[in-house]
This record gives C-alpha cells, sequence and structure tokens, in this order.
C-alpha cells in the first residue's frame, strides 16, 4: 500500500518544507513506512476538494480501494 502526504498552502507567503517536516515526524513517530508520493498544491481552501489535487488524489485512492 502506498502512502502520500498531502501539503496544501494557500499564499505564494507559505511554503511547503515545515508542513513536509511535520508529516515525516507524524509518520516516524507512529511507526509509518515513509511518504511514497507527495501531493502538493497552493490553492485556497474555500476552493472546493472536487477540484483541488485532493480531489483528484482521493479519486485515485477510491479505484485502488473499491
Amino acid at each position: 500500500m502506498a502512502i502520500y502526504g498531502y501539503i496544501r498552502v494557500s499564499t505564494d507567503m507559505q511554503t511547503v518544507e515545515n508542513q513536509r517536516f511535520e508529516i515525516i515526524n507524524f509518520c516516524n513517530r507512529n511507526n509509518i513506512g515513509p511518504v511514497d508520493e507527495w501531493v502538493e498544491e497552493t490553492v485556497s481552501g474555500g476552493k472546493e476538494y472536487q477540484k483541488r489535487r485532493l480531489g483528484k488524489l482521493l479519486r485515485r485512492l477510491k479505484k485502488t480501494i473499491c
């Protein structure tokens, strides 16, 4: 099973590095394997998730589960 890391920032002034660092630490603390694939996007949280990379990732995961 693949492990995905999803990172979203809403402005150009934010960076993905802090979020990536925290996700990696979370995985390490909880004995979760390394992240196989990172999904990153810069988009407002107000935009519907189906129209973001998150929606694409969720559709992909649903296909592998069903």
